[in-house]
């Protein structure tokens, strides 16, 4: 996946059903490979925590990011609160990646 962040900051993520999502916040790298490999989007409008849902299986279309899970997984993912210069530990993406089954 080579886009770039900007091209994602403020897409309009799609889950694994069709349903909207929301909009991406923040986009993260891999530290060593320097690939996206996680985005935030805000869930709806009570969500005040955006989740992070992995970028393995997404495809981009445009501004649209249908990413390959389906909306009560990401609902039901850990609340991670990461700064994006710093980018996630190796414990909070363990703790994402067991989540997600990667």
């Amino acid at each position: 996946m080579s886009q770039d962040i900007h091209e994602l900051q403020e897409a309009t993520a799609w889950d694994s059903e069709g349903r909207k999502l929301g909009f991406v916040g923040q986009v993260h790298r891999d530290r060593d490979t320097g690939r996206i490999t996680w985005i935030t989007v805000a869930l709806g409008l009570l969500e005040t925590k955006p989740r992070f849902v992995p970028m393995a299986g997404a495809r981009v279309e445009g501004t649209d990011v249908f990413v390959a899970y389906d909306d009560e997984t990401i609902k039901d993912s850990p609340e991670i609160d990461a700064d994006p210069e710093e980018g996630l530990s190796a414990e909070q993406e363990a703790m994402l990646a067991s989540h997600y089954g990667l």
